[in-house]
């Protein structure tokens, strides 16, 4: 029998206390993500070989669904999509919502874009504790974001394999506090709120921002 998945939005704290946190190692965040997270000024990596094939057939599929929706249905989308239906909401509204986190910089070769490489698509945590930033994913099976957070709670043989994606001990930046960040509507480019954000700081400017989870 296939061992249980992992549950990103519920499973974080008890995977990677199991035996990624060190020795007096403090949890302060972990933000679960299925794709590639946010990035600011910087460009996206590169598709691994083993997922280019399923990205080329969900592209196709997706245009051809593009093909034969209506020109109402899509209106409807793009209305939803920009929020011009609404006003505004509080912080932690879904209104106001943004990016679990948000890798900013200039280009590729800032210090947060060296960290943008293909391993960032998979499902996983990006993490910050007390000494560390880093992305984290589980080797096994990983449930996916719409049933995240449902149902009961499994139980796991024993550890979970996780992989240490990318990395930076806490010499290497500076711990800012809360920023306000705000983000750009994907049709028609209008500011929006996204809340309120960690950030981690590197010493060229680039950074990462972690969205606060009580706002």
């Amino acid at each position: 029998m296939a061992d249980p998945a992992v549950d990103l939005t519920r499973d974080a704290a008890r995977v990677l206390g199991a035996g990624w946190l060190e020795p007096d190692e403090r949890l302060i965040e972990a933000a679960a993500v299925w794709r590639l997270p946010a990035l600011d000024g910087i460009p996206k990596p590169p598709w691994p070989a083993d997922q280019l094939g399923a990205r080329i057939l969900k592209t196709t599929g997706l245009v051809l669904l593009w093909i034969v929706g209506s020109v109402v249905v899509l209106i409807v989308l793009i209305v939803l999509a920009d929020g011009l239906g609404g006003g505004g909401g509080e912080s932690g509204s879904p209104k106001t919502k943004g990016p679990a986190v948000v890798l900013h910089g200039k280009g590729r070769d800032s210090l947060a874009g060296r960290l943008v490489t293909p391993g960032l698509r998979r499902r996983g945590w990006w993490v910050f504790t007390n000494r560390r930033v880093a992305f984290v994913a589980p080797r096994g099976r990983v449930s996916g974001r719409f049933w995240s957070g449902s149902g009961p709670e499994q139980e796991f043989p024993g550890p979970v394999p996780v992989d240490t994606v990318a990395e930076v001990r806490d010499s290497a930046y500076t711990y800012e506090g809360d920023v306000d960040r705000v983000r750009r509507t994907r049709i028609l480019r209008r500011s929006k709120p996204a809340g309120l954000y960690k950030r981690v700081r590197f010493a060229d400017g680039s950074g990462i921002d972690f969205r606060r989870r009580h706002q």
